[in-house]
């Protein structure tokens, strides 16, 4: 995972096969895997002057995700997807 300069997000990762990318954010090591993300997307990401303002503004709420924790398993990826949008965005204030 490539990381990053920024405050909320540690490291990111991107499958250009299977179109996933992956978030490690600093506050609390949660990562969330997101899908059906766009090479271009992950790009911008990558070079973008403000990871967390480019992240909340395309990425966040934009694809399907699954949340889990460093180290742990995958929650139920229904239960995951809900909460998504939710921890991310406590994680990027």
């Amino acid at each position: 995972m490539p990381y990053l300069q920024s405050t909320a997000l540690e490291a990111v990762s991107y499958d250009e096969k299977e179109f996933v990318l992956r978030a490690k954010f600093r506050a609390d090591g949660t990562v969330v895997t997101y899908e059906n993300v766009p090479l271009h997307i992950y790009d911008s990401l990558i070079f973008a002057d403000s990871v967390a303002d480019f992240f909340k503004e395309n990425i966040e709420g934009a694809y399907p995700a699954r949340v889990s924790r460093t180290g742990g398993t995958s929650s139920d990826s229904s239960a995951s997807r809900s909460r998504s949008r939710a921890t991310s965005t406590n994680l990027l204030r």
